[in-house]
């Protein structure tokens, strides 16, 4: 960025090395007696990358006479971001403190529309202000720079107006004037930066992924705790003998682990989420050669299995798994709802046939409990 004053201490800024850019900038016709450059700009700009912004910055200084006629330097900043093919760039110079000699001031703001980032896109004539090769389209601009200096009557001096007209018409001023090494400097920051990025999300996936996993197996651990008990076999008891036709009632109990552990004012559990809703009952009969063979399965809800008088739905209920033929027969159960469990121990009982059928009609069952 230069400063270029004339009698009426005119500003001009642009951005490269101070003789080079004199010299450039009294080619283009902004020179003028008492002149004095600007820094560079471009050696303290730093860019910091993502994977959808490229945001640029740069800080400096300016010389020139101030509002007393001696030479004053001042601050200045510029701010440029690139994405998605739109460039913004926003140059500020402040105001003098009250305590010191005044100079032109303002911010300028430009949004162009570019092919490419042109921080990072060389141009052929790097070192001229010529029409660039590297040519982007000015959306918008916002210009805010109060008028400075004394005035002829009806007098209107705004010299950074007139040179940012000029400097920032095809890209951003402070694209202008990097060097190659300034660039590739920047291009290997970016692709640095998003070397980094990448093994950031990459390093947030496994950090993700690995929370899900523990998450998973605090659900799991529960659930495969829950799945190795089972429900207690409340009735029918082991060896206990029933007469065929006559009901084999099935009460069951919720495993310990799972019982409800309130009740209400009339002693009854109090149900929660966890309560035991359904069982399922699988029943076996030994055959002639003593090998147990499937016979069917019931599905048993809580309130008959809690019930006085159990579930009632085996042993003289009709087929095709409702009756009970003499014999040898075993039971297990397990929670089907809300969540299922393990199975129980088998409880094996007896169904005998009626005292009136003769004894060689009754299969015999084998010996139990000590008889």
């Amino acid at each position: 960025m230069m400063i270029h004053r004339s009698a009426r201490l005119a500003l001009s800024i642009g951005l490269f090395h101070a003789v080079g850019l004199l010299g450039s900038a009294q080619g283009a016709g902004f020179s003028g007696v008492g002149s004095a450059p600007c820094g560079a700009g471009t050696k303290n700009l730093i860019g910091t990358f993502s994977s959808n912004v490229a945001n640029y910055a740069t800080t400096d200084t300016c010389t020139t006479k101030g509002s007393l006629g001696a030479p004053i330097t001042f601050p200045y900043k510029a701010e440029g971001r690139f994405s998605d093919n739109i460039a913004v760039e926003t140059i500020e110079v402040p105001a003098a403190p009250i305590n010191q000699p005044g100079h032109p001031y303002g911010r300028w703001s430009t949004t162009y529309s570019c092919q490419t980032d042109p921080w990072l896109t060389p141009d052929p004539f790097p070192n001229e202000v010529r029409e660039p090769v590297v040519k982007c389209q000015i959306i918008s601009q916002h210009d805010f720079s109060p008028t400075w200096g004394p005035l002829k009557d009806g007098e209107i001096d705004k010299p950074l107006d007139r040179l940012y007209e000029a400097w920032r018409k095809h890209k951003p001023l402070t694209s202008y004037y990097l060097a190659p090494q300034q660039r590739q400097a920047l291009a290997s920051k970016r692709e640095n930066d998003l070397r980094a990025e990448a093994e950031a999300l990459a390093k947030a996936k496994r950090e993700k992924r690995r929370a899900a996993q523990r998450l998973q197996g605090a659900t799991e651990a529960p659930s495969q705790y829950r799945a190795s008990l089972a429900p207690i076999i409340l009735a029918p008891t082991g060896g206990q003998r029933f007469y065929n036709g006559t009901v084999v009632p099935i009460r069951l109990g919720p495993p310990p682990q799972w019982a409800d552990a309130n009740v209400g004012l009339d002693g009854a559990p109090i149900t929660t989420a966890r309560s035991v809703t359904f069982y399922l009952v699988r029943l076996e009969r030994r055959d002639a050669q003593g090998n147990w063979v499937y016979y069917g399965a019931h599905t048993v809800s809580a309130a008959d299995a809690r019930s006085t008088s159990g579930y009632t739905g085996f042993g003289a209920g009709g087929p095709p798994v409702g009756n009970a033929t003499p014999g040898v027969w075993r039971l297990s159960a397990q929670v089907s709802l809300p969540q299922r469990s393990g199975w129980s121990n088998w409880v094996e009982f007896v169904v005998m046939a009626p005292v009136s059928v003769p004894n060689s009609r009754v299969q015999k069952g084998p010996k139990m409990f000590g008889q």
